[in-house]
């Protein structure tokens, strides 16, 4: 009966404004709503959400319904090809929980892996997770059932999605990864062209495939005659997955990181993935008032800290962070506030330096990369929370751009083992395991009450970029649009530079080459520096606040 009466509720919400399709800056920037409020990458996505929501789902129903849109309507940024993770919060039973679908290594690896030479390659595919997370989801935390949404979503994207702006460019950037695999082809590149922007893309496959997926649930994306399509075209391309790979993938249901920064509670995303070098990082800079330092945009000191603290906390992750069922993380200390306050002592404030890792006990330290395979990529982020008070921040990716470029069933497939390092790094290739990720869903509270739901793409500079958000609001008192149309940069401890956005001022930047940063200026509002989807609750009319980043195509839709 409850799905019968989702069903109708859901005839009435699809009257919805068409003009959202066409303009996908619509609603960037920032907006209120009372109710709820969904905030993606893509206004079809967080339209579809909202939807949901209206028709009496609850934030974990559009959570997934967004995350399956956007993996149509973002191909190049994620899919059912690839994996990522989400942290729910249920307000009533006052519950958190992390839900690990990020991809893993099959059993038998590729011989002489290269990143850089075969990122576009069939050895490049990891099991994906994004279908058997969302499905978990789903099932254990949403009111709606699997089938009805999975029809809903086909039905949605049965006329295709419309080409804008930020996707026509990133397909001109990629067409001779397009151009490579005919099924690929076929579907980005009609007659080898790439379509112009506002031109619309049918992805007829896509959704047969849905419909399949709604009608036999996982079973058959895992064990099923998708598995045997994924494990036919791997095999003809040369890669290493197979059936059983697909078979024994399993989801990690976790407990999310706890920290806490100012008056603030901090949940983030425990190892693989990087939340703890968030907190690490925000447990470094707790120990100046950056209020009382200048915003970071204008003051030249506050700038060095943060970009001196984001550099330590970032030297920590390459040391230590791996997955936790080959290596033993040391989480507990690298975001402990006495650890955080020797990382804080080593901090030079008169010029920049080489930031080393920290030991945590005596021949823990190992040798480091001269550079990070996360540099390179591209995802997605769902913020989401409901007229209840429930939250969702989901993060999902197929890794680089496109993922590995070959298609199966209208979906791509993933390029996970770019992910990866060599030699005898704690995140070296290994059998069945999952890669360091930056992906970092995150929710904070104050005073035991949910204040935001927070999470970005942009790889190697999506935890820079949610430690700036985060500041901008905490220590600055900025509004979430003024928070996302700030300024970027990123300091990692290995980069031979520190890039920034150019609408720094010329004199800040003269001040920070005096202090030693090795700057490299790039676009104001470049799509590099992430797409941070961000929801605030005012506390004081109990409103929430979205804002999509105006670095990407996304939207804040909210009723």
């Amino acid at each position: 009966m409850k799905t019968i009466n989702f069903i109708k509720n859901l005839a009435v919400c699809l009257i919805f404004p068409a003009y959202i399709l066409f303009s996908s800056n619509l609603f960037a920037g920032q907006i209120a709503a009372k109710n709820g409020m969904v905030v993606t990458g893509h206004p079809v996505a967080s339209q579809f959400g909202v939807e949901i929501l209206k028709s009496g789902g609850n934030a974990i129903d559009a959570a997934v319904a967004a995350a399956i849109i956007a993996g149509v309507a973002e191909p190049h940024a994620s899919g059912i090809g690839g994996g990522g993770a989400m942290l729910i919060y249920l307000q009533e039973q006052d519950s958190l929980s992390y839900i690990n679908y990020y991809q893993q290594t099959p059993a038998l690896l590729p011989g002489a892996y290269d990143p850089a030479r075969d990122n576009d390659q069939a050895s490049s595919v990891l099991v994906p997770g994004t279908i058997a997370g969302l499905h978990f989801a789903l099932t254990n935390y949403g009111t709606i059932q699997w089938k009805d949404l999975l029809h809903l979503a086909a039905d949605k994207m049965e006329a295709g999605f419309r080409i804008d702006d930020h996707l026509h460019g990133i397909i001109l950037d990629s067409y001779e990864k397009l151009l490579k695999y005919p099924e690929t082809r076929q579907i980005y590149l009609p007659n080898d062209l790439p379509p112009a922007s506002g031109e619309y893309i049918q992805n007829v496959d896509i959704i047969i495939t849905l419909r399949k997926l709604a009608n036999f649930g996982p079973e058959v994306f895992y064990r099923g005659d998708i598995a045997d399509s994924i494990e036919t075209v791997i095999l003809q391309h040369g890669g290493t997955l197979r059936k059983t790979d697909l078979n024994n993938y399993k989801v990690r249901q976790l407990s999310p990181l706890r920290g806490n920064y100012r008056d603030y509670t901090i949940y983030s995303a425990p190892p693989p993935q990087s939340g703890l070098t968030i907190i690490e990082t925000l447990n470094i800079l707790e120990f100046k008032k950056l209020s009382e330092m200048g915003n970071y945009t204008k003051f030249a000191a506050s700038f060095h800290f943060m970009a001196e603290a984001m550099k330590r906390a970032y030297a920590d992750r390459l040391t230590y962070l791996s997955d936790p069922l080959f290596v033993d993380v040391p989480t507990d200390v690298l975001i402990n506030k006495e650890f955080a306050r020797s990382r804080f002592e080593d901090i030079d404030f008169s010029k920049a330096n080489p930031a080393q890792p920290k030991k945590t006990k005596p021949g823990d330290i190992r040798p480091l990369l001269s550079s990070d395979p996360d540099d390179k990529g591209c995802t997605t982020h769902i913020s989401v929370v409901d007229a209840q008070g429930n939250a969702v921040s989901l993060t999902q990716t197929l890794n680089r751009f496109w993922g590995c470029g070959i298609t199966v069933g209208g979906f791509l497939l993933n390029n996970g083992m770019t992910s990866f390092s060599g030699g005898n790094s704690v995140n070296r290739i290994e059998p069945n395991k999952q890669p360091r990720s930056t992906i970092s869903p995150t929710l904070i509270f104050k005073n035991n009450r949910l204040f935001m739901v927070i999470g970005s793409p942009g790889a190697g500079a999506i935890i820079s970029t949610l430690v700036e958000v985060i500041c901008q609001i905490v220590d600055f008192n900025k509004t979430p649009e003024a928070a996302n149309q700030a300024p970027r940069f990123c300091s990692r401890k290995w980069s031979d530079n520190l890039p920034l956005e150019s609408n720094f001022s010329p004199a800040l930047i003269d001040s920070l080459i005096t202090l030693g940063h090795p700057i490299r200026v790039m676009n104001a509002l470049d799509s590099y520096f992430g797409g941070v989807q961000l929801i605030v609750v005012d506390f004081s009319n109990g409103e929430l606040i979205g804002s999509s980043d105006p670095r990407r195509s996304g939207t804040a839709i909210g009723y």
